[in-house]
């Protein structure tokens, strides 16, 4: 191994291969169980991405530090030759748990995608505990007026029906725009049909983070849906997660503070969520579209509901990973990408605020109030890799990525440290360093920022510089 210093200690990450989209994660027996993407092979054959597993207790000496993950469900049905891509973990009422999928099969140039169940009897992690269901594929293939890009299924009760359970979808229509469908099932195998979710502004809307009310792009993936109680009205609102493909960056020009641009969109994938009322397949959206995370690496988010709480608060991890960016300096290791760690999600006044679970004594945190601040993330040379920089008067917070193994992502637009500014009033400032991995989390959670960099001999303490 050449860089040891950059596999992390508390993110999940592959010992060898790739790993991408979290998906099938539940709480039970003390532990957050975390299945993701998975392609043990990678770089050295073609793509055959399965499902990975690892175990991340909840409590005690080892709390949030996870156990080495192996694979658990490889792509070999007719249904699911070229891979078993992104799903969820559905628990059952009283015991047991059920996992979905999309199965991909490549047929003479064209994607066919399936939406199908496996059943886990046994221990989560041991692959013999995986069964699919010999009905698969549950829905076979897109409904008609939509493309092979239609997968990721995400399960939870039916609201609106006892007993019931729904399904989003992520989904193209046929003229090539992104969009999201919802199916219903009572028995978890059957599924119907409900419709296209319809997003409209409510009359009384309000903006989100974005300039976008309400996203387009060509594809919208590994969406969630979730129903949330708001800690400040005590009201219930629809949550509704999206990964939006194909969206332009903007530049935000703050007119009070001409010298300070806020990033936008800054990857054609991002991901970010709308809050509103569900009726049918309807979302009424009462806060447009807001960036979830405003970093180099954030993607595919799964959140599930956290027991307990009544609809107050969630359970989320990501992709600390981006479509097409394999070629980073833990490829030459024979691993590429980790996920965050997971992080309590609360809505407050319409926006979702993040709270990392980490290891006790992992993190570091500063307050940001009234004055400006710049704070270097060194590493053990003494080289800055990353820098934050806050401006008080405009409430925003930039995050560039200047060295270690990269020099920042030049795309020839004179931004060559890649930098993020964003929205990011006063408050607790807290820093994960892991490895590779860098988590932000800014104005008491209310804006976070994940990337990939790479110190050169691991990491230094955080260094204000008022």
């Amino acid at each position: 191994m050449t860089s040891p210093h950059l596999r992390p200690a508390y993110h999940i990450a592959p010992r060898r291969g790739r790993l991408n989209d979290p998906n099938g994660v539940f709480l039970s027996d003390g532990a957050l169980h975390v299945h993701y993407q998975y392609d043990p092979v990678f770089p050295d054959t073609p793509k055959r991405t399965g499902w990975g597993y690892a175990r991340i207790p909840t409590g005690g000496e080892r709390a949030w530090r996870p156990q080495e993950g192996r694979s658990v469900l490889e792509p070999g049905e007719p249904y699911d030759r070229h891979g078993c891509y992104s799903g969820c973990a559905v628990p059952l009422p009283g015991d047991g748990v059920e996992l979905f999928y999309t199965g991909n099969l490549k047929e003479g140039g064209r994607r066919v995608p399936s939406q199908n169940r496996v059943l886990l009897d046994g221990e989560p992690g041991s692959p013999q505990a995986y069964h699919r269901d010999p009905a698969n594929p549950l829905i076979d293939g897109p409904a008609p007026g939509y493309t092979g890009h239609y997968r990721d299924p995400h399960i939870t009760p039916h609201p609106e029906r006892e007993g019931a359970w729904r399904m989003i979808l992520g989904a193209q229509r046929a003229d090539g725009t992104g969009t999201a469908v919802l199916y219903a099932s009572r028995d978890l195998r059957s599924w119907d049909l409900e419709g296209e979710l319809n997003c409209v502004a409510a009359p009384d809307a309000r903006e989100g983070g974005s300039p976008l009310m309400i996203p387009e792009g060509y594809m919208w993936e590994c969406p969630n849906l979730l129903r949330m109680v708001d800690r400040e009205d005590g009201r219930e609102y629809d949550v509704l997660v999206i990964c939006p493909q194909g969206l332009d960056e903007v530049e935000e020009m703050l007119p009070e503070n001409p010298d300070v641009f806020l990033t936008h969109l800054a990857d054609p994938d991002r991901c970010g969520y709308l809050v509103g009322h569900l009726h049918g397949t309807t979302l009424e959206v009462t806060r447009g579209f807001s960036e979830l995370d405003y970093g180099h690496e954030f993607y595919a988010p799964q959140l599930i509901a956290a027991p307990g709480s009544a609809g107050g608060e969630a359970l989320m991890l990501a992709w600390m990973g981006m479509p097409g960016r394999d070629d980073t300096p833990t490829a030459r290791d024979g691993w590429v990408h980790m996920l965050t760690v997971p992080r309590r999600v609360t809505l407050r006044g319409g926006r979702l605020y993040q709270e990392p679970l980490a290891p006790s004594g992992t993190a570091w945190t500063t307050r940001l109030g009234d004055r400006d601040a710049r704070i270097a993330l060194r590493d053990a040379t003494g080289a800055e890799v990353v820098r934050l920089g806050y401006d008080a008067q405009a409430g925003a917070l930039s995050v560039s990525r200047l060295g270690g193994g990269v020099r920042g992502l030049d795309r020839g637009d004179g931004n060559a440290a890649d930098t993020r500014t964003f929205r990011a009033g006063p408050g607790e400032l807290t820093v994960l360093l892991d490895g590779a991995a860098v988590e932000i989390y800014a104005a008491d959670g209310a804006a976070t920022a994940s990337l990939q960099a790479y110190p050169d001999g691991g990491w230094a303490r955080p260094e204000v510089m008022s």
